[in-house]
């Protein structure tokens, strides 16, 4: 008996290799080889999205990580005294600077 001639566009392309007799029981062997690599494309995927939002997080995170450091050093000008004094002047008030230190003030008990 002459020996076929293995023809790619046939054999694999047309699926003509599946019904010989030694792989019609591989099926399930098949199936599970397209299994694991459906399983392994889909959790490659899942590590890129993730690694996208992380990224995306880090970026998000360094914004407004500057934002906050602006904002803070802005408010400790603001707090300054002599800040204060300006914009106490500036609004027209009637508040001085304080010309003696301050002092603490002592709870009477009257029992004692």
């Amino acid at each position: 008996m002459a020996k076929k001639r293995f023809d790619i566009k046939n054999n694999i392309l047309g699926g003509a290799f599946l019904t010989r007799s030694q792989m019609a029981g591989q099926w399930m062997f098949i199936l599970y080889i397209f299994l694991l690599i459906f399983f392994f494309f889909f959790l490659n995927l899942a590590v890129i999205n993730t690694q996208k939002a992380s990224s995306h997080n880090l970026k998000e995170l360094k914004n407004l990580k500057a934002d906050y450091t602006s904002k803070e050093a802005k408010l400790q000008a603001q707090s300054s005294r002599s800040e204060i004094i300006i914009r106490l002047e500036q609004s027209g008030s009637s508040l001085k600077d304080p010309t003696e230190p301050a002092f603490r003030v002592k709870k009477y008990d009257s029992e004692n």
